[in-house]
């Protein structure tokens, strides 16, 4: 695990918070709804997620993501509780994680808590404290705030839902800890003679490192394609294949210098 900081090394976090609410907010007014802007807000999504983990753990680490430690360098506490012990019935909409933003009457004091199903797996009460923690950067300073994350429904039913859903996949596989790992994994593989490699054995030790259910990887796996391509074409851009402009090739080669390589882009297309 990264090491930890102190509390004095988050003296920019505030300001970071505000930039990532601002964009997550702009996401609801239609960017993220453009099929034709999905990429680059993939992109950006990722670019504010990084700077998030690497404000709070270093720009060194690996898989798996201290979310717990994520969320008490916000001030949230997280409480495991039954969350469905008086649903009624088979309900299909079981729910893992509700995050409550609320003012104490008496002393005024913030109460930012997010509660987590005891009893749903590990892998999935991890999944829906990152997706909580995506709300509460929207919503941090809002004084009265309530929200449930359920396994069902499969398809999210509003842009608000979709957005933390995206934001939550790269808190918890961030695109620098992805292409460390591929790398390792595939000399592992190499070493190992166990090649070709499947995307099926890829997936399932991605879902194993970061300590998530399969599908939750499965689920986030298309846009981390997306935005190791979108880096691996700023990187290339002698292709004449590439639709990039100058500005956003600048703005990847600086982002991901410090951990993006030639072999890795190599290994990972073609």
């Amino acid at each position: 695990m990264p090491t930890m900081k102190t509390e004095r090394d988050y003296k920019d976090l505030d300001n970071l918070m505000k930039d990532v609410k601002e964009f997550l907010r702009n996401g609801l007014e239609g960017e993220v709804q453009e099929p034709k802007s999905l990429i680059k807000y993939y992109w950006k999504a990722s670019l504010w997620a990084d700077r998030l983990i690497t404000m709070v753990f270093g720009a060194i680490g690996r898989l798996p993501v201290n979310v717990e430690r994520l969320a008490e360098v916000f001030g949230i506490e997280i409480r495991l509780e039954n969350l469905n012990e008086f649903s009624l019935g088979r309900s299909m909409n079981r729910k893992l994680g509700q995050i409550e933003i609320s003012e104490n009457f008496f002393t005024n004091e913030e109460i930012k808590k997010i509660y987590i199903d005891k009893k749903a797996p590990l892998f999935s009460q991890r999944y829906a404290i990152a997706h909580e923690l995506a709300h509460y950067i929207m919503h941090y300073d809002n004084k009265d705030y309530y929200e449930d994350y359920c396994i069902m429904p499969m398809c999210p039913n509003n842009v608000e839902e979709i957005i933390v859903d995206i934001f939550a996949t790269f808190l918890l596989v961030p695109v620098r800890y992805f292409f460390e790992e591929f790398s390792y994994y595939v000399n592992r593989m190499i070493y190992e003679m166990e090649t070709p490699i499947t995307t099926e054995k890829w997936i399932q030790y991605l879902a194993e490192r970061s300590m998530l259910s399969e599908y939750y990887v499965a689920y986030g796996y298309q846009q981390l394609r997306y935005v190791a391509y979108w880096i691996y074409q700023a990187w290339n851009c002698d292709d004449e294949k590439i639709v990039m402009t100058g500005t956003e090739i600048d703005e990847v080669r600086r982002e991901t210098k410090d951990y993006y390589t030639e072999r890795i882009g190599d290994l990972l297309f073609q």
